[in-house]
């Protein structure tokens, strides 16, 4: 009596891995003999067997390298950091040393941070290195121009900050919103619009700032009337995009 090929289709795993029992094994070699749809499903099932090990293989080759890298880039971060602490700890020693005040060597060190920003960080980071070195540099950034506005006697923070602040989001904000960081934050929401809205805010701020010290108090309500405005006209067009397309 010939084998069913429900049965032994339910066997031909355990006969393709070697884990079947003799006897089982030569039921199936038997039934295989006589049918050649089972001994197709067979060449079917080692071929997806092989392609799966394959697969397996190549994800274990791939993370094997990822790490290595991972490790690599972060010993290059490791000696990019030291080599920046060489001249922070010179500038340090010079300034005691030299009983001087320790505005340059706070100067000095604000600097080389910002430039860590560019280089240390990108080594760091395993993901979404843009996000993370935009952040880092921003801070640095707004760090070294409070250092050296301190240190002059200046009362140029706020305008430089600003139109720093403005220059950096309208060159790289529409990437930045696109991290994974701020998925939650932007989910479901224009970005475009999102991106102009920004700018805009951050525009009406910088022109604040730089009048902010002039007579010209009518010409700064006036900019902060229009930009709220444009603010308040990009949200309405959003809005209405998006009701559209749920439409």
């Amino acid at each position: 009596m010939r084998t069913p090929c429900e049965i032994v289709r339910d066997l031909l795993p355990l006969y393709a891995d070697e884990v079947c029992s003799a006897e089982s094994r030569a039921l199936v070699e038997e039934h295989l003999s006589e049918c050649p749809g089972c001994g197709e499903y067979l060449k079917q099932l080692r071929a997806g067997e092989m392609e799966t090990e394959l697969k397996q293989e190549k994800d274990t080759v791939i993370r094997r390298q990822a790490k290595r890298f991972k490790r690599r880039s972060e010993a290059a971060g490791v000696i990019v950091g030291g080599i920046f602490m060489i001249p922070i700890l010179v500038c340090l020693i010079v300034n005691i040393a030299s009983g001087r005040g320790m505005g340059w060597f706070f100067i000095v060190a604000a600097a080389l941070v910002t430039a860590a920003s560019l280089s240390v960080v990108p080594l760091m980071v395993p993901e979404d290195k843009l996000f993370w070195t935009f952040c880092a540099f921003t801070v640095s950034l707004m760090a070294l121009l409070g250092t050296c506005c301190l240190y002059t006697h200046g009362t140029w923070f706020r305008a430089a900050a600003s139109a720093s602040l403005f220059g950096l989001a309208v060159v790289f904000l529409p990437f930045v919103i696109r991290a994974k960081p701020l998925e939650k934050l932007v989910a479901g929401r224009n970005k475009a619009v999102l991106v102009i809205a920004l700018d805009v805010i951050l525009f009406a701020n910088m022109m604040n700032m730089i009048t902010i010290n002039s007579k010209s108090v009518v010409h700064t309500l006036l900019l902060a009337a229009v930009c709220a405005a444009g603010v308040c006209f990009l949200a309405a067009d959003g809005f209405i995009r998006k009701g559209g397309d749920g439409e």
